[in-house]
């Protein structure tokens, strides 16, 4: 007896060592990938999609081909990658911030900041902006259901700030196009390092925007 309960604590603590090291390695292995995609982000976005290559991100992160060959399939699928987890991590704020304990106006100003303050990541919001096209049929429609999902969680905000007598009769949608439209082009112009912190952008662009639909003037 006492025999299998010591087997059986000896196979224990080896999944516990095991459990520990996969979590550990898993982990590790994401943050490589998480480097090659900023050093593939900062390249694309330099040198544009068609005119970068593997062994160029390679040098720039100075790192081997094979290293980023080991996490990704292709040029076009580490660009895919970056988009794809730019839209899900921006995705999975919004989301966050709806389930909050915060009022709707609370909540909509919370997730024009956060936009705010991903639309000025300027490498890959020029990549989202410009090399979509660059990408095969699959990547483009998976990205495109991204950006539909993303649309729809502003767009529900609007319509509960609507039906709840606290907006104009403006109709939603347009008003999450009109934001995404003024936030997504300031990477053309917003210099982090001038005048305006970046925390100060995403606070005008907010009252910019919410005085111009809220009824009363709070």
């Amino acid at each position: 007896m006492f025999f299998f309960l010591h087997i059986a604590a000896d196979c224990g603590l080896l999944f516990l060592i095991y459990y520990f090291f996969t979590q550990g390695f898993n982990l590790e292995k994401e943050l490589r990938r998480d480097r090659i995609r900023e050093i593939a982000a900062k390249v694309f976005a330099k040198n544009g999609f068609e005119r970068t290559t593997i062994r160029g991100i390679a040098q720039e992160g100075q790192i081997s081909a094979a290293s980023i060959y080991y996490y990704f399939d292709s040029k076009e699928d580490l660009l895919y990658q970056i988009l794809e987890d730019t839209m899900t991590t921006g995705l999975k704020l919004i989301r966050g911030i709806e389930k909050s304990d915060s009022n709707l106006k609370e909540q909509l100003i919370e997730i024009l900041h956060v936009h705010t303050l991903n639309a000025i990541n300027f490498d890959k919001m020029k990549l989202l902006v410009h090399e979509q096209n660059c990408l095969e049929p699959i990547h483009k429609e998976a990205l495109k259901t991204k950006q539909k999902e993303y649309l729809a969680e502003l767009t529900m905000v609007f319509e509960a700030l609507k039906n709840s007598g606290q907006m104009h009769d403006f109709n939603p949608k347009v008003c999450a196009f009109a934001f995404f439209g003024m936030v997504s082009w300031a990477y053309r112009w917003f210099n982090p390092s001038g005048d305006l912190s970046t925390q100060e952008l995403a606070q005008t662009f907010a009252r910019i925007f919410t005085q111009g639909i809220f009824l009363d003037s709070e």
